[in-house]
């Protein structure tokens, strides 16, 4: 499976902007089987109108993730602003196959006070789900999950060979980002590809970009810090190797490493 990330700077009030980004990034890069989007790449943080976003832009934005997946056949996935039935908000995760169906979910569990999420957001309670796509086991997660390797543990358990990040990580911590998105890796034997936005939001929040691919040896291939697209060959082959390398699953110890 060949899978692009896309990085771009988000436009806080034009969908039809962020979209047109999109669409020209991918022209940019074309024949990949799966592109991963930024978290919140719709509308980024603009908290206060998350609510008219979830009600009014949300809908456009998934018909135009399922209609790209069709007309293009490839899989698209990232998160946005979601309005549940009774009312809260959800930071979900959304991936579309290539027939334009939603096949996977996941509401972002961790919620980030600093920026406030808590106020407005209504945490996810259900562990991401894998799902097989083209013979790779893949999982989703949402940025400020990356600092809880217990959630990506539990996935690891369950069996997964990508994990894909949306993420909207700030340029003060940028290290930090690339450290855990290699921990997260590494400990679990997996790829790890991350999506990250870049530039200057209207709340003067700095993103960091950094996206790319981070693999169970450590090594990373990553975007510059500008709009662009990284694009790697994922081969089912190259996981199980490292996994039979170090079989580290299966070397954890009752009593010490689980109850």
């Amino acid at each position: 499976m060949k899978i692009a990330v896309v990085q771009f700077t988000i436009d806080a009030v034009n969908l039809e902007e962020n979209c047109q980004k999109v669409s020209n990034l991918i022209d940019s890069q074309p024949n990949c089987d799966l592109y991963l989007l930024p978290e919140l790449w719709t509308c980024g943080y603009i908290q206060e109108q998350w609510l008219s976003i979830a009600e009014n832009e949300t809908p456009k934005a998934l018909t135009w993730m399922s209609r790209e997946a069709l007309r293009r056949n490839i899989l698209i996935g990232g998160s946005i602003i979601f309005k549940e039935s009774d009312g809260g908000l959800v930071n979900r995760f959304m991936l579309f196959d290539r027939v334009g169906s939603l096949i996977c979910s996941y509401d972002k569990a961790h919620l980030f006070k600093p920026l406030s999420e808590h106020e407005y957001l209504v945490g996810g309670l259900k562990l991401p789900p894998v799902v097989v796509v083209d013979g790779l086991r893949i999982s989703p997660a949402i940025c400020y999950d990356l600092r809880f390797p217990e959630m990506f543990r539990r996935v690891a358990l369950k069996g997964v060979d990508v994990y894909l990040v949306s993420s909207q990580w700030p340029k003060p911590r940028r290290k930090i980002l690339e450290v855990l998105a290699q921990a997260r890796a590494i400990e679990n034997q997996a790829l790890l590809v991350l999506s990250n936005s870049i530039g200057v939001d209207s709340s003067g929040n700095d993103f960091c970009g950094g996206s790319g691919f981070f693999d169970p040896y450590g090594d990373s291939i990553q975007v510059s810090d500008i709009e662009g697209v990284v694009v790697q060959e994922v081969c089912i082959d190259d996981l199980s190797k490292a996994r039979v390398q170090l079989r580290v699953i299966d070397d954890r110890e009752i009593g010490v490493d689980f109850d």
